[in-house]
């Protein structure tokens, strides 16, 4: 408040001449113009001369920080740079939860099996049943899997549209005979449920619905509409069957052996790693959520290679082994936390630090895995 003194005394006396003296309209606003223009140039000069002080702290401290460097010992002054460099790397490392809070084996379970029915709905989809019966006012898919029916895509027309993973409402008698891989009709002939099945192994049923009556003659005609789609999930099934693992759901050993070969042909650098769980309790969950979040993290675009029990493998860039060693930390210490126990040992390699054929990679990345093992039971 002390830069506007002398305005106010300005303007209190310049008010009383004009009282005392003269009083006008113009002169009077003439002076709360004066008093204005005073204030604003007193106001500038005092931020200038702010700003002239900060600069000046600022340049002293730059000046004592150059000191500071050229009084301290070497030795000194890089122990502070490791501390600011290890400062700045935790500080990156800081990363969201990677289960936040959800029980990494009912994850795996969940995530299975949405997979395996998403698979389903990918193949409906593109074979589709065409609706040439004009009696069918709508069709419903659902999904078996081995226990339960649930709803996967609603068809009417053309029109396909994903549908909830609700459980099918009929009667038990409807449910058995499709179990059994053959087709029925609801009690009041107005829905037609026909299995999606090949050599007795049921896929799926289809529920079709009219507005009329399915006839027993109509039932046989329409279940060969579903050859087709039957054959095509099965293909799906077999396909997935050759490259995965039939009991985690990741890429087997034989696929990765072709990846392996063109990864260490690749111009870029590529880290192959390999990861062995130390225990085998819950060994295959963990492996099925690791892939997972492994994924949705970047570290790598197809995910894990089941090569063994206990044992998987993946290809990385080198530049993210950091982050990725930091990321299995995480991931072991949140399985702590929420009660499960897990011991990693990580080995690696780089498609770069290798002569030869693209088996010595693999050779040097057990080399490393071995040394780790043995490194950590010391």
């Amino acid at each position: 408040m002390k830069r506007y003194l002398i305005p106010t005394i300005f303007f209190a006396v310049g008010l009383l001449l004009q009282f005392w003296l003269y009083f006008s309209w113009i002169t009077l606003g003439l002076l709360v113009t004066s008093t204005l223009l005073l204030c604003l140039l007193i106001f500038t000069v005092s931020e200038m001369s702010i700003s002239k002080d900060s600069s000046e702290v600022s340049s002293d401290t730059g000046r004592y920080t150059e000191t500071l460097a050229l009084t301290l010992p070497e030795p000194m002054m890089k122990a502070l740079s490791e501390v600011e460099k290890n400062f700045e790397t935790n500080s990156f490392r800081k990363t969201e939860p990677i289960f936040h809070d959800e029980d990494p084996i009912q994850f795996a379970s969940d995530l299975l099996a949405k997979q395996e029915r998403l698979r389903f709905t990918e193949v409906v989809k593109e074979y589709a049943l065409p609706v040439q019966n004009p009696k069918i006012s709508s069709i419903l898919y659902a999904y078996f899997d081995g226990y339960r029916f649930t709803e996967s895509v609603w068809q009417k027309g053309t029109m396909i549209i994903d549908s909830e993973a609700n459980d099918i409402e009929w009667e038990d008698f409807e449910e058995n005979t499709i179990k059994r891989g053959l087709p029925c009709l609801s009690a009041g002939r107005q829905k037609l449920f026909l299995p999606i099945v090949i050599n007795a192994q049921v896929f799926g049923v289809i529920c079709m619905q009219t507005k009329d009556q399915f006839f027993e003659s109509e039932m046989n005609l329409l279940w060969l509409t579903t050859v087709t789609l039957s054959e095509k999930v099965l293909e799906q099934k077999e396909y997935f069957r050759a490259l995965h693992d039939s009991k985690s759901g990741l890429f087997n050993k034989a696929h990765f052996y072709s990846s392996a070969k063109d990864r260490f042909q690749s111009k870029s650098t590529q880290l192959l790693i390999l990861l062995k769980f130390m225990k085998p309790e819950n060994y295959l969950e963990f492996a099925v959520s690791l892939n997972e979040k492994t994924k949705s993290q970047g570290f790598t675009d197809i995910g894990f290679f089941q090569l063994e029990d206990l044992l998987l493998g993946c290809f990385i860039p080198s530049q993210s082994i950091q982050e990725f060693t930091f990321f299995i930390q995480s991931f072991v210490e949140e399985l702590d936390a929420l009660g499960y126990e897990c011991e990693l040992a990580l080995g690696h390699s780089s498609n770069k630090n290798v002569t030869g054929k693209f088996d010595q990679w693999i050779k040097q990345a057990y080399h490393s895995l071995e040394t780790s093992i043995l490194t950590n039971a010391a």
